[in-house]
Formats: structure tokens, C-alpha cells, sequence
């Protein structure tokens, strides 16, 4: 029996890691710029857009109190007590507008509504007159350039962004674990690979190596019936998750068959969509 220092034990494949951890930076970049962008970049820039889009509203009613020499319009008509029931209604009637306060209004308003801060805080004046809040942003935008309008889908999509790219990272690092735990064991002295489930077998118990999908790092190794514990199963394995496996395997391979049996040249790295499918291969199954 071979000495324990001499029992060999697989490893994470070189090229297969390398490739995961690539994916898996990649996949947390794009999480971490949708979440900047969900909430930061849009939310900013929707708010700027919803305090234009108050002024204009401001102004289109100031020029209606002037049409009507009715100065009363705008402090009368500016406040929204009810923001959500309003933009309600005004949506539903929105083919219908034909007042430029109205439209003007469902602007400023669907534009709170964006970013989540519809709420009659925000559109009551309570805390300021509007004709004092209509001076406040002529000041500021009177000079500035109109920002850019949100539209109803960029939050969402970022969350959307977020969610795969978290999602795909966090199952990636949860494969990279399970594969560097999930172990080979081969004994060189008496040709025994150690299954990950425990069960061992020489190359007295392969009645065929099975090498259709070899050109994607797959082997199925066809198990004699009667072998402990894996008698009659096709155990696949993936070679190009798991260092070192592949040598065992054609070692095996030639001592089962002879020197003649192993015509297959081992693949080389195949592009992404020519891997493996990366299943698991600990548990074997029947043929």
C-alpha cells in the first residue's frame, strides 16, 4: 500500500479558475455601476429634471395669471394636496390636455414620480409661497441648460443590472468553492482513483472510456458491474474543472486497454461556448 505522502490529490483546473475569476470581476463591476447609477446618477439627474420641470410649471402659471390679470391663479393653482390621485387622473386624461398648466403640471409631477419623492411634501408649498419659489428657480435656471428627462424604465433596468450581475457573481464564487472542494485522490503505486463520493476503482473495474465529448474536457467512465458502490454507473468527469484528473484517467486508460486504446490527443482550450456545461460529476449515473 502506498505511503499517505505518496497519494496524490487533484486540484482547481489552472485555466478554468482563471477564466471564473475574470467572469466573476466582470459580473461585480457590473453590479457595482448599476448600483451607482440606481442610486445615484439617475436619482440626481431625475431631480434635476423635476425642478426644472416645477419652474416651467410655475412659469406657464404665471403667464396664465398675467393672460387673465388674475394674480390669485397662481398661488390658487400651484399646489398639489393630493400628488398621487392627480397624476392618476392626469395620465388618464393625458390625450385629452389642452390647458399648458395641466400638461405642464403632469410633467413636474410624473417626474417626482420617478424618482419616488411624490409626496405632498414636495408639492403642497407649504413652506414657501409659489411665487417666491417661482423667483427662487428663474434665479437658477433661467441660465442652465435643461437637464435630461428619466424614463420610466432606466431605474428598473438598473436594479435589473444589479440583480444579474450580484446574482452571477455570488454563483460563480459559490462554484469556485465547491469545485476546490470536491476532491480526486489517485494512489500511483496501485493505479486507484478515489472517487469524491468515496468510492474507488482501478483500472480492473473500467469496462470502456467514453470520450465522445473529450473535445469539451468530458470523459464517462463505464464502471463493471459488481464494483462497490459504483457498479454499472457512468461516472462523468470533468477535466478541465479539475487539475491533474486527466492523466489519472488516461493512465487508467492504458493500463485497462493498452498503449493502443489512447488515440485521443488531449483537447486543447476550446473557446467559451465550447466548454463544458460545467455540471457536476460527482454522482454517478446509471448507463
Amino acid at each position: 500500500m502506498a505511503s499517505e505522502q505518496a497519494i496524490q490529490t487533484s486540484t482547481v483546473g489552472t485555466k478554468w479558475a482563471r477564466r471564473m475569476i475574470i467572469f466573476s470581476v466582470l459580473l461585480l463591476g457590473l453590479g457595482i455601476w448599476a448600483t451607482w447609477d440606481a442610486f445615484w446618477v439617475y436619482p440626481k439627474r431625475g431631480a434635476a429634471f423635476a425642478e426644472w420641470a416645477e419652474w416651467q410649471y410655475l412659469v406657464v402659471l404665471d403667464d396664465e395669471s398675467r393672460a387673465m390679470a388674475d394674480p390669485g391663479i397662481l398661488t390658487r393653482n400651484a399646489p398639489v394636496s393630493d400628488p398621487q390621485a392627480e397624476l392618476a387622473r392626469l395620465r388618464r386624461e393625458r390625450n385629452g390636455l389642452d390647458r399648458r398648466s395641466e400638461v405642464a403640471r403632469y410633467e413636474w409631477l410624473n417626474a417626482l414620480a420617478l424618482i419616488g419623492q411624490l409626496t405632498p411634501e414636495r408639492t403642497s408649498f407649504a413652506d414657501i409661497a409659489p411665487r417666491q419659489r417661482l423667483a427662487e428657480l428663474t434665479s437658477k435656471w433661467q441660465s442652465s441648460k435643461q437637464p435630461a428627462p428619466l424614463k420610466g424604465y432606466d431605474i428598473p433596468s438598473q436594479y435589473l443590472m444589479m440583480l444579474v450581475g450580484y446574482g452571477l457573481f455570488l454563483y460563480i464564487a459559490f462554484l469556485l468553492v465547491r469545485v476546490y472542494a470536491t476532491k480526486y485522490r489517485w494512489d500511483p503505486q496501485t493505479r486507484t482513483l478515489t472517487l469524491p463520493g468515496g468510492a474507488s476503482i482501478t483500472p480492473a473495474d473500467l469496462e470502456e472510456v467514453d470520450k465522445r465529448k473529450w473535445d469539451k474536457f468530458i470523459v464517462f467512465l463505464k464502471i463493471k458491474p459488481g464494483v462497490d458502490r459504483v457498479g454499472g454507473a457512468s461516472i462523468r468527469v470533468d477535466t478541465f474543472r479539475h487539475g491533474r484528473v486527466e492523466d489519472w484517467i488516461l493512465e487508467m486508460e492504458r493500463e485497462a486497454f493498452g498503449a493502443e486504446e489512447d488515440t485521443t490527443q488531449t483537447p486543447e482550450a476550446q473557446p467559451d461556448d465550447q466548454q463544458s456545461d460545467h455540471t457536476d460529476e460527482e454522482a454517478p449515473t446509471t448507463s
